[in-house]
């Protein structure tokens, strides 16, 4: 499934960036930082000192302070005024409203490219597919996300390019969540897991909006439980408001 653009670590797309006197690119920089504050070594709310990440990262502070400016763009960083950039804090609020536009954005782009996929393309979702249940069922958590990241952007791929591009960035967001608040534990592996299946079914059966409700479905429940973690008082009714919006059944997910 090739595209006009290089993929970065998390899966977002992005034109080829000038490089560094270090021979590395800015994006290269941003990716490290992001992947530092996903996995939580850089915690919520932070300071980001330009000199510091400089000596960390090996790079002049004119690339950190530009990756600091992308990963600001994309709601990882934030900064006040004449303060010191800071990893963004997040609330339950941006939890649940990251995972309403995931839902409504995904369901779109499934259902965009469910009818475009070829013999050869739905052959390396049955694959990645594969992979998904040997790590999980050998515990492997880094096999897991890396698997988990290649299939939804597998069903996903083939929808416009701009729509694409707002995707990938709430993807990565929604994954800082997962680490923040689920870390490396092996329940991350196994949210919905099932609805793999059933989302690969509808792809190989042509049914677009069957994969549509079913990837649907999945985000909610992911999204649901993670919400119970941050605030177990909290009803999501703006999830299941925007299941209603795709036509898929709240019936099933977790209360």
């Amino acid at each position: 499934m090739a595209t006009g653009n290089r993929e970065d670590a998390q899966g977002l797309s992005a034109a080829t960036p000038p490089r560094t006197r270090e021979g590395r690119t800015v994006i290269e920089v941003r990716d490290q930082i992001r992947s530092a504050i996903i996995a939580g070594d850089l915690a919520p709310g932070a300071p980001l000192s330009s000199e510091k990440l400089s000596a960390t990262y090996g790079v002049s502070r004119t690339p950190i302070r530009e990756a600091l400016r992308l990963l600001q763009e994309e709601g990882f960083v934030t900064v006040a005024s004449n303060q010191r950039p800071r990893v963004a804090t997040w609330s339950s609020d941006e939890l649940e409203a990251v995972f309403v536009q995931r839902i409504l954005l995904t369901a779109i782009c499934t259902s965009l490219t469910i009818p475009r996929l070829s013999t050869i393309e739905l052959d390396e979702i049955r694959t990645i597919l594969e992979t998904l249940t040997r790590a999980e069922e050998e515990g492997d958590h880094d096999a897991w996300r890396r698997a988990d990241i290649r299939f939804h952007a597998a069903h996903t791929a083939l929808a416009p390019a701009a729509l694409l591009a707002d995707l990938q960035k709430l993807n990565a967001r929604a994954l800082m969540f997962r680490y923040m608040w689920l870390g490396q534990r092996s329940s991350t592996m196994t949210l919905s897991f099932d609805d793999h299946d059933t989302i690969y079914e509808a792809c190989v059966a042509g049914d677009a909006y069957g994969a549509a409700n079913a990837v649907a479905h999945h985000l909610a429940t992911v999204g649901i439980t993670l919400l119970a973690r941050v605030d177990p008082a909290r009803e999501p009714t703006a999830v299941r408001e925007a299941l209603r919006y795709v036509g898929a059944s709240s019936t099933t997910l977790p209360l």
